[in-house]
């Protein structure tokens, strides 16, 4: 949900102590609303592949919510663009601090759902791009798609589309392969 007073521009500090979780879009706070059983299936399994596949490769799989600081110039408190992806795996532990990832993660996973599959696919795809991230999975539970886009020169150049029958085949580590009628419980 979109705050009321849309001239103002927000920083973290004004949304830290605020209830529930919120997300950070060049300065427009975003209130997360609760998950459905579905997406929450989804993620749990996707956690369960990923924190096997990664466990001795020394990267970190972590789950929602966690924020991720990407405009890494800017101080904690005055950061404004903090996201709180569904999942996301980072291999450059360096970048994880007590309460937030301050840079790109190496994977960042959406899982669609009503309130927030617009964003997903608009604003935070730019903002992952524009920001470095390595490989966007978009997850469409109700059509039971994945979408796989690997970053090159600066954009998301890669693109693979995955069904509820298919094998997801990671761009970034083609080894990481995910039945995905086990996620998609079909």
């Amino acid at each position: 949900m979109r705050n009321e007073e849309s001239d103002k521009v927000y920083s973290y500090k004004d949304i830290k102590n605020k209830e529930g979780n919120w997300e950070l879009i060049a300065g427009i706070p975003y209130l997360l609303t609760s998950p459905s059983y579905e997406h929450q299936y989804v993620v749990g399994e996707l956690h369960l592949e990923l924190a096997s596949y990664f466990k001795n490769r020394g990267c970190k799989v972590i789950l929602s919510p966690f924020d991720v600081q990407l405009d890494v110039n800017e101080s904690e408190d005055e950061s404004k663009i903090v996201l709180q992806p569904d999942l996301l795996v980072v291999c450059d532990t360096n970048k994880i601090t007590k309460n937030r990832l301050k840079g790109a993660p190496d994977i960042v996973i959406e899982v669609l759902s009503a309130s927030t599959g617009v964003r997903d696919r608009n604003q935070k795809y730019y903002l992952y791009e524009s920001h470095g991230v390595k490989e966007y999975w978009i997850i469409d539970p109700s059509n039971r798609t994945v979408e796989v886009l690997g970053w090159k020169d600066g954009y998301f150049q890669q693109r693979s589309v995955f069904g509820p029958e298919d094998k997801l085949i990671s761009i970034l580590y083609p080894d990481l392969q995910i039945n995905l009628a086990n996620i998609f419980n079909v």
